[in-house]
């Protein structure tokens, strides 16, 4: 009896201490938006911090000591609100707390440096911002418009390089990793990103990481990642829509030209913009244009959002064309009624079809803007893909759960843009003389003397050049009219529809036994064409992630993926498949307020086809099927706006299916499979600090950082001839006469190889931010410039081996016998102004590069010699030769440090209604960022945005 006395005393007490308890709710808000901010932090110290967070609709309930406390409400991203309440005993308050976004830039929030939200101010990383504004402001047609102007990154033909750690990799692989809201938007089979599946008509914010980041997201982010985040609804339903058109300018080299009116009028072009027949039917031009809708709201508990995008993009290139429709949008579901946990729960979804070619051998130096034969290929595509995800955040035990994951089906062939040149048209370009070739067919070889006494010569001086004359002296005989675009013509012709049976004879002095019917029956033809075949790619993915925050300051991050693809190709009907298995850990702990550690490790099990130890490591003289690697950094605030950080990362990225098995088709030249080729790996590690500064209307910060790269196994492709009986690179005379013998033809294309170590060190020097004049006027500004050694650490032996090579077609690395890795520059700097005054925005792009440092050997040989060897003759015919001006002539004169402006101006007519007018390329610089790509002359862009 005693005892329930007691209990009932107890519970009684227990209850009047709660039932007189003052209490302090309401909710938290943006103060521009009036949108809620869930897990925002309420708190006061009392003997030790108390506090509760906010929940899904940024509601707080907390209880507060009689009399009251001086309360902190808190934001990542928003300026912190300190709130003395005074409360009576037993009284219940009610207060809404409205807070604003942080002016200052080092309070930006971020989530790619360790797959949590964190101030930028805090990671132990280089990392760099665009925000949606900034995008506006640049109107690009693709993202890539806008991440040029971040310094020390570079999209060389689509591809990412950060810091130099990439070159130019023949459109396959990358070693930066590309995100869309976390999850990876590389190709599956060929680990290239399709820049026109980012939805760029919905991006909120851009985060770019420089430096290795294998541990949290696995290969291809061995030099850095691109983290694109779209923006999620609001309370107020919200509709956007743009238009915008380009026309490209005439080039600063008349003979480039190569449309006129009757071009487009004639339908002759592979896409066709809808302005192209009415509002601008009298432009001559190419031109490009682009339209964007998208809405979002919410509706109950659940977030909507849905856009469209459709594009079309003549090209400034003949061939270089684009054309995508995409659509997609979000729907997520927020469960009610979980007090402070929140749980939502949807799906992304996303359509693509895309039509676009390119090339990258142009048909002579006085037709850079056309393409080669040999590149008349383009693609058409269509893509679909569908990210369910869960999340489940528990603030009061500081847990979280997230899954995501993904089904990616892609269906593509190859197809010929434009109509081939038929051999009757061929011929007559190049001035045939009919009757020689009789003559041959009927046994007189009067008209291929030259090349028999070529062919003595040489067997009696080995003077290559002998041979050389010889046989163009015969074939000049033959076609008096040839230029070298016309040989290619011929050769592009003959690799199409075949040759006479039985070359290999001509080994033996005896001509093919079907010779005179088939140059009876080259000339009226019917063109071969290549029926479709269709290239098709599933990819099945799911990520798990766990997070735990103490009150301490620690907090890890652990989880697994799961990642398989199967890639089935047309052209020899195969499939290959890969998995993928990973799981990764971080730990992340800050002290005193001031200093931020970070470490993580990550374990990768891979496999391709029956190739089950694709990620085999050596460890204490053990063999382990899977690849381990580690990364660490640091961050200590020195003062209030000083930051002193460091990392070492590791990182790795394993070759794309297309790379070690596919022979595929790019661009109308090949990608040539290797089965040795292996996964590259290294580290990056750097020293950086950053300093935020206030003088007067001026504040900004400004950042340094030294870095340091190593690669081992790096994949570099070469590119030359290949014999495709076998497929094999045609490294010698021998080759090409066992070529000749197969009687299969020869390719041109690519091969890639683990080449060298790699070491790449330089430093970085940036500073952004704003001043402001008056409440009206105020110039926002980005400077950087970065200094890369991009080093070949192997290249003193490599140049000992090829100083042996004897045969005129034996390939080497490289243009030269520098120190230096392919397709690189030393020095860049960029700068982005704007100065906004009420509704006009005027701003600039100045970007400036220095020369590239190496190209391939096959592209053009800088090295001193006497005289012209067997490569410069088949450089002359596959890159052209025209007005005295060869592929190496032209990039002597033109690779050389350049600067391009690009010079835009804003007018926002109404609130809802804005104009945007640009001039890129300003001056109309003709430059070369790689041989045989040059940049898009001056370009008028009209964009009109209105949002209701």
């Amino acid at each position: 009896m005693k005892k329930k006395i007691l209990i009932t005393l107890i519970v009684a007490l227990l209850f009047s201490i709660t039932s007189s308890a003052q209490i302090l709710k309401g909710h938290v808000y943006d103060a521009s938006t009036n949108e809620p901010l869930p897990g925002a932090s309420v708190i006061y110290k009392l003997k030790g911090t108390q506090g509760v967070v906010t929940d899904a609709n940024g509601a707080y309930e907390i209880h507060l000591p009689a009399g009251g406390a001086d309360l902190i409400f808190s934001y990542v991203g928003y300026e912190d609100i300190q709130m003395p309440i005074v409360i009576n005993k037993n009284n219940i308050l009610q207060k809404d707390v409205y807070m604003k976004e942080s002016t200052n830039l080092l309070e930006d929030v971020v989530v790619s440096a360790g797959r949590f939200e964190q101030k930028l101010s805090d990671v132990t990383v280089s990392m760099d911002l665009i925000k949606a504004s900034d995008i506006a402001r640049q109107a690009p047609t693709d993202i890539t418009s806008t991440l040029q102007t971040i310094p020390g990154v570079d999209i060389v033909d689509k591809q990412p390089s950060i810091r130099g750690g990439g070159g130019w990799t023949y459109s396959v692989g990358a070693r930066s990793q590309v995100l869309v809201d976390g999850m990876s938007v590389l190709t599956p089979q060929s680990g290239v990103i399709n820049w026109n599946s980012v939805p760029l008509e919905n991006v909120h914010q851009v985060e770019v990481i420089k430096g290795a980041s294998s541990v949290l997201y696995g290969s291809s982010a061995l030099n850095g990642i691109i983290n694109i985040r779209t923006a999620r609804p609001e309370l107020t339903p919200q509709t956007q829509f743009s238009a915008y058109v380009g026309i490209y300018g005439d080039p600063a080299n008349s003979d480039y030209q190569w449309s006129d009116k009757s071009f487009w009028k004639e339908d002759k072009y592979p896409v066709k913009p809808v302005l192209r027949n009415s509002l601008f039917s009298g432009v001559r031009n190419p031109l490009y244009e682009g339209f964007d809708l998208t809405h979002s709201r919410r509706i109950g508990n659940f977030d909507v959002s849905g856009g469209l995008n459709l594009f079309t993009d003549e090209g400034y290139r003949q061939q270089s064309y684009n054309k995508r429709f995409r659509m997609g949008g979000n729907l997520t579901y927020h469960q009610p009624d979980m007090g402070m946990k929140v749980m939502n729960y949807g799906f992304n979804v996303d359509f693509l079809s895309n039509s676009y070619g390119d090339f990258f051998i142009w048909r002579s130096p006085s037709e850079a803007y056309r393409p080669s034969p040999f590149t008349n290929m383009g693609r058409e595509s269509n893509t679909f893909r569908i990210d369910p995800f869960f999340n489940f955040t528990n603030p009061e035990k500081g847990i979280s759960h997230k899954v995501k994951a993904r089904f990616y089906h892609s269906a593509d062939n190859m197809v010929r843009p434009t109509q081939s040149a038929s051999i009757s048209d061929i011929l007559g370009n190049m001035g045939t003389d009919a009757k020689v070739i009789q003559n041959i067919a009927g046994g007189d070889y009067t008209a291929l003397q030259p090349l028999i006494t070529g062919v003595v010569k040489w067997l009696g001086s080995n003077n290559i050049n002998d041979l050389i004359d010889g046989a163009f002296g015969s074939l000049g005989n033959i076609f008096p009219d040839a230029t070298t675009a016309d040989y290619c013509d011929l050769i592009s012709w003959v690799m199409s529809n075949g040759l006479p049976s039985d070359l290999g004879g001509l080994l033996n002095g005896k001509l093919p036994s079907d010779l005179v019917p088939w140059l009876s029956g080259i000339l009226n033809p019917e063109l071969k064409q290549a029926p479709t075949r269709t290239d098709k790619n599933n990819n099945y993915y799911l990520d798990y992630q766990f997070n735990k925050q103490w009150e301490g300051g620690a907090q890890i991050t652990t989880g697994m993926t799961f990642d398989h693809i199967r890639t089935f190709t047309g052209a020899n009907k195969e499939v290959h498949e890969s998995d993928n298995i990973a799981a990764f850990f971080q730990y992340d702990q800050r002290f005193w307020e001031r200093l931020s550690v970070s470490a993580g490790v990550r374990a990768e099990y891979y496999r391709i086809d029956k190739h089950y130890r694709e990620a085999d490591t050596q460890v204490f003289g053990s063999h382990i099927p899977f690849r381990p690697v580690f990364r660490a950094g640091l961050n200590y605030q020195l003062a209030d706006y000083s930051f002193l950080r460091a990392s070492f990362g590791q990182g790795y990225r394993n070759p794309s299916i297309t790379e070690k098995y596919l022979r595929k088709d790019i661009g109308g030249v090949g990608v040539y499979p290797n089965h040795n080729v292996q996964p590259e790996k290294g580290f990056n590690a750097e020293l950086g600090f950053k300093q935020g500064y206030k003088i007067g209307n001026l504040q900004g910060f400004a950042d340094i950082a030294a870095f340091y790269t190593q690669y081992k196994d790096m994949i570099e492709f070469q590119f030359g001839l290949f014999n495709n009986s076998d497929l094999s690179m045609i490294n010698s005379i021998d080759n090409a006469l066992k070529m000749l013998k197969d009687g299969k033809g020869f390719g041109i294309g690519a091969q890639f190889h683990n080449v060298s170590k790699a070491q790449i060190y330089g430093l970085e020097i940036s500073t952004n931010g704003m001043y402001t004049f008056n409440k009206n006027a105020k110039l926002l500004y980005n400077l950087g410039y970065v200094y890369t050694e991009p080093r070949d650490a192997d290249y003193k032996e490599r140049n000992a081996l090829e100083d042996t090579y004897t045969d005129p077609l034996q390939m080497k690395e490289k243009s030269n016998n520098s120190k230096y890795l392919k397709y690189r520059p030393k020095h860049s700097f960029k700068a982005t102004l704007d100065f906004q005054w009420k509704r006009i925005n005027l701003g600039a792009n100045v970007n400036w590069k220095s020369k590239i440092l190496a190209v391939d050997y096959i592209m053009l040989d800088e090295r001193t010699k006497t005289q012209r060897d067997l490569l410069d003759y088949v450089r002359g015919i596959l890159f052209g030769y025209s007005n005295g001006e060869t592929l190496t002539s032209y990039w002597k004169k033109h690779n050389t440090a350049y600067t391009t402006i690009d010079l835009r101006l804003g007018v926002k007519a109404t609130k809802e209604v804005a104009f945007q007018f640009m001039i890129n390329n300003l001056l109309n610089k003709e430059y070369s960022y790689r041989p045989m790509a040059i940049g898009a002359p001056r370009t008028f862009v009209v964009k009109m945005d209105v949002a209701f």
